[in-house]
């Protein structure tokens, strides 16, 4: 649920932007100049909103949920790559131009700039940079919004790679488990421990790509995920103190609670 809820603020805020920019332009088909004059104005205030719309919930983020900032960033800049062209193409047509127009004519006073004597001006984008713009603006909304990306870059932890040499160096220095109790053996994972631990989570609402963390860390069993503390299911997965104390006593409930 949290992938899809990223997924629609980085599609809905690009939406926004253009569809309010075409409804200007719609207001304007036919009008008289001098209409046309305060439409151009609202337009150049909207052109400056629209990139305050997409900068305040970054602030907001960052100063309310510090932790989430860099997946909320990830999602934003993911949602404004891959959308956009979509939008674009979308305000175009319901505007009163064929969607393709863009791409051959390119966009006649698309943006606002400064002109001699600082007034303000319209900019013409030309086709020539616009194609290869939004093609790459597609290509990497889709790297970006890969669940991988998103699992690997949006949290401030630790990189995996220390925290596994670490977890090897107090191995070697630990005494092995097996010389003090030979009669005790650790569960092994097996095809059926990890299905049930995957169900598990799932039951619990954990995303895929967390899920994916946790097993790939060679936690198999849901001994194994129990055993584990709040402060390492942090550093495997990148979640928070508190979603994953949550996670935990999700985990111990169900050992707990499953024979009854």
């Amino acid at each position: 649920m949290r992938y899809a809820h990223g997924i629609l603020i980085g599609a809905v805020l690009p939406g926004v932007i253009f569809l309010v920019a075409s409804a200007i332009k719609i207001t304007g088909i036919g009008a008289a100049p001098s209409v046309i004059e305060a439409l151009w104005n609202i337009y150049s205030i909207w052109f400056v909103a629209s990139i305050a719309l997409a900068i305040l919930p970054l602030l907001l983020i960052f100063f309310v949920r510090k932790d989430m900032f860099r997946e909320f960033l990830i999602f934003e800049a993911g949602g404004f790559g891959l959308f956009s062209p979509i939008w674009l193409f979308i305000a175009t047509e319901i505007s009163g131009d064929a969607w393709y127009s863009i791409l051959t004519d390119g966009i006649t006073n698309g943006l606002v700039g400064f002109g001699p004597g600082g007034t303000i001006i319209g900019i013409d984008v030309s086709n020539i940079f616009l194609i290869p713009f939004l093609a790459f603006s597609v290509v990497m909304g889709l790297i970006f919004l890969r669940p991988s990306f998103i699992a690997k870059y949006s949290y401030s932890g630790e990189l995996p790679e220390l925290t596994e040499l670490k977890d090897d160096a107090v191995a070697k220095e630990a005494p092995p488990a097996d010389v003090e109790m030979p009669e005790v053996r650790p569960p092994e994972p097996t095809v059926d421990s990890v299905a049930s631990l995957r169900d598990v989570l799932m039951e619990h609402g954990t995303t895929d790509p967390v899920i994916n963390l946790i097993l790939n860390s060679g936690i198999g069993t849901t001994t194994d995920l129990a055993a584990t503390s709040a402060d390492q299911l942090v550093t495997i997965t990148g979640l928070n103190k508190r979603e994953a104390e949550e996670l935990l006593m999700a985990v111990q409930k169900k050992i707990w609670f499953s024979d009854i």
